[in-house]
């Protein structure tokens, strides 16, 4: 693999990394509660897929132009992982570690959020109510809740990848008159 790929993905992965844990600490110094906003979760997956998208073109650029899927996909992917992975050990840090309080505001946050999600479905009171008890148990801000969804988001954004991949990708590597 070709080492100025992988460190395109590297250094735009750590410069999304930082956009993000400034994002998530700008937040938490805000308000807190838009953590749990919606339009706030579809900005930042568009911001993480842009910056991926910069990688991927910044990648092809440096490399003359002629790019493999697997070269394109990868700076994608490393760019996405770094950026998601370190934001994601900034958000445990600051809601588990340096302000457990707020942390348990935010859970709170998350769990009115599902509750409010769950009962507009069509499901009986039954179902919703088993739902909701769940939820009541679990703890999103654990690490391992927070790398479980973390991972989730990878392996979503890993689907845009392969298209932007399948589109900077030279026509050629695939077609059977390769020389």
């Amino acid at each position: 693999m070709n080492q100025t790929i992988k460190s395109v993905g590297i250094k735009i992965g750590l410069l999304l990394a930082l956009i993000l844990s400034i994002v998530n600490v700008g937040i938490y110094f805000y308000d807190y509660s838009i953590m749990a906003s919606t339009a706030n979760g579809f900005i930042l997956l568009f911001v993480i897929i842009i910056f991926g998208l910069i990688a991927t073109a910044l990648a092809k650029y440096k490399i003359g132009g002629f790019i493999t899927f697997k070269e394109a996909f990868t700076p994608y992917i490393i760019t996405v992982s770094i950026g998601i992975l370190i934001s994601t050990l900034v958000q445990y840090l600051i809601y588990s570690v340096l302000d457990p309080e707020t942390g348990e505001l935010l859970k709170e946050t998350f769990r009115n959020l599902y509750v409010s999600e769950i009962s507009k479905s069509n499901g009986t009171q039954e179902e919703i109510a088993a739902s909701i008890a769940e939820v009541q148990k679990t703890n999103p801000l654990t690490f391992g809740g927070l790398i479980s969804s973390a991972v989730i988001r990878i392996a979503m954004l890993s689907v845009v990848g392969i298209l932007i991949a399948l589109t900077f990708r030279n026509r050629s590597e695939f077609s059977s008159t390769k020389q």
